[in-house]
């Protein structure tokens, strides 16, 4: 027969294994930190030289930069065919509405070798010789696979005139599974998307300093020869001048080794 001693040891002896199940699942639950990423830009290896010149000369305005709704949270978000994947305990150190910009403006300013880049928003009475406007429509990947990248991208000139209008698509392998080799390759599309406005940048300044003439024109392109639209334009001076697209260099020379 039970005593009622027994049964106050027995309920006593359960709550006892209850909260001992409680305490050790808590400590598995807490056995996953969550881990933080940031994007970088450009290594210096790919970057222009700096030179006294750098903090003088024409300034550069990065922004406003648009991100896509299902990019605004904490969580670091993959593709798996049509559906998103937001993890768990892997996400971004900042904002990706922060940090997007931040690594362009970077990339821009080790590509162009120049200090003179601001970003988005700057005070009213801040001159800028150049601004950049990013749509990003797309900015994700597979884990283990690629991430892409597509954004519609403008050069404003001074009263906001569209110098240029570009629609780019980068697609960049991880290289190997995990967030730490899909955020290496979020930063590196950013590095190719920064050349090749790097490049349209350069063009522009090369085509203001000789007074947009196409044998300027044909000096920046490198060609050596005439090309058709150097043609038209002999024949038609009043065309618009054209603008140099991305750089592949840039996309080899930022792909892992």
């Amino acid at each position: 027969m039970t005593t009622p001693a027994r049964r106050r040891l027995g309920r006593c002896c359960s709550l006892v294994l209850l909260i001992g199940l409680a305490l050790s699942a808590g400590c598995a639950w807490r056995s996953a930190p969550t881990r933080f990423y940031v994007l970088a830009g450009v290594p210096r290896s790919t970057a222009a030289a700096r030179s006294a010149e750098a903090a003088r000369g024409p300034t550069l305005g990065v922004g406003p930069v648009t991100l896509p709704g299902y990019l605004e949270r904490a969580n670091i978000v993959t593709r798996r065919g049509e559906e998103l994947d937001v993890a768990d305990f892997d996400r971004w150190g900042e904002p990706l509405s922060d940090s997007v910009p931040r690594a362009i403006a970077a990339s821009l300013a080790m590509l162009l070798g120049t200090e003179r880049i601001i970003i988005f928003p700057w005070p009213g009475a801040t001159t800028i010789d150049h601004q950049i406007v990013v749509d990003m429509v797309r900015f994700d990947g597979v884990l283990g696979a690629d991430v892409l990248l597509e954004a519609r991208w403008r050069v404003l000139g001074p009263e906001r005139k569209e110098l240029v209008l570009r629609y780019s698509m980068v697609r960049e392998p991880t290289g190997q599974s995990g967030y730490p080799a899909l955020v290496a390759a979020m930063s590196r599309s950013l590095g190719v998307l920064s050349g090749e406005i790097a490049d349209a940048v350069k063009a522009l300044r090369a085509s203001s300093a000789c007074g947009g003439t196409v044998a300027c024109r044909r000096g920046a392109h490198g060609s050596g020869g005439r090309s058709p639209r150097d043609d038209e334009e002999l024949r038609d001076p009043a065309r618009t001048p054209s603008v140099l697209a991305g750089s592949a260099a840039m996309r080899s020379a930022l792909r892992p080794s």
